[in-house]
């Protein structure tokens, strides 16, 4: 069976639900990653290279191919997660009313899809794996100066993190009492300021691109949110070719991130209903414990 959809009222309604889909699980785009169209089965392996820092720089003494052979750290990620979420219709309704009825059903469940995948995903973000957090930090006391903080503790001799590609996953309730931070509203870096007013956004802070959430886990371990680079989860994602036939099937994918989920759709003459599932294949795993380092609270 194909893997492209090819009937235009269905790629109108995946391509819909396709920018909600990016937009709820674009932050873990950031981690190591691996997504693809390409069909798999579930529980078939990928291999996700660890994205860190480059090795030092050589000095050029007349051969460029000198010392360029270096390990890259990977994980092999099983596809062994799998979500899908299933709206429907009669076939009346389907047939007699616009594309936008089905359209906002279906984006609605790409997004609620795309959230729980993303709860999933953070869910391996724990004290076994990770280490120590910092010092337990209620909302009311997350400031830009426990952001200079929290960078330091990035920066200390038994973490290390690298610089590059830092970022912060953060609890909304958190989130919200940086906006109110006279150091962040006022200040005159538009990367810092420039939103938090208009549109109660924070772009960068203190070294850290930040992505606020209404849905972080607490994962047992009164988790709110982590400082992380891109090496210390790797994540892995396929389109599943189902088994059975369907009058439209097909993967809808990001061009940029490669985030993929499913498209089926078939009718029922015995119900007279018009059925459309949204799936996602995926898989998770832990990556270098020194690439995050958790916020919890009290």
């Amino acid at each position: 069976m194909a893997n492209t959809l090819t009937n235009l009222r269905d790629v109108k309604v995946a391509q819909r639900a396709l920018k909600a889909f990016v937009k709820k699980l674009g932050p873990v785009s950031r981690f190591s990653t691996n997504f693809s169209a390409e069909a798999a089965e579930r529980n078939a392996t990928v291999n996700v290279p660890l994205i860190g820092s480059a090795p030092a720089s050589q000095d050029f003494a007349g051969d460029y191919l000198v010392n360029i052979d270096r390990t890259a750290d990977a994980r092999t990620v099983p596809l062994d997660r799998h979500k899908f979420q299933t709206v429907h219709m009669t076939a009346t309704e389907y047939n007699s009313t616009s594309v936008d009825i089905m359209g906002d059903l279906v984006e609605a469940a790409v997004r609620r899809l795309a959230e729980d995948v993303y709860v999933d995903i953070l869910g391996v973000v724990k004290a076994n794996i990770y280490g120590t957090a910092i010092p337990a930090l209620a909302a009311s006391a997350m400031t830009y100066a426990k952001m200079v903080d929290v960078r330091a503790a990035c920066n200390a001799d038994a973490v290390k993190m690298p610089e590059d590609g830092r970022g912060l996953w953060i609890d909304d309730t958190y989130y919200s009492n940086l906006l109110v931070d006279d150091v962040v509203a006022k200040s005159p870096d538009v990367t810092i300021s420039g939103g938090t007013v208009r549109e109660a956004k924070i772009k960068q802070i203190a070294g850290f691109d930040v992505f606020p959430s209404i849905v972080i886990p607490e994962n047992g371990e009164k988790l709110k949110g982590f400082a992380a680079v891109p090496s210390a989860i790797a994540i892995c994602n396929r389109y599943m070719v189902p088994v059975a036939d369907y009058q439209e099937a097909g993967a809808v994918t990001d061009p940029e991130t490669g985030l993929t989920f499913g498209y089926l759709r078939h009718s029922e003459t015995r119900s007279n209903r018009v059925f459309v599932t949204v799936e996602c294949l995926y898989g998770r795993t832990h990556g270098i414990p020194e690439g995050l380092l958790r916020i919890v609270r009290p």
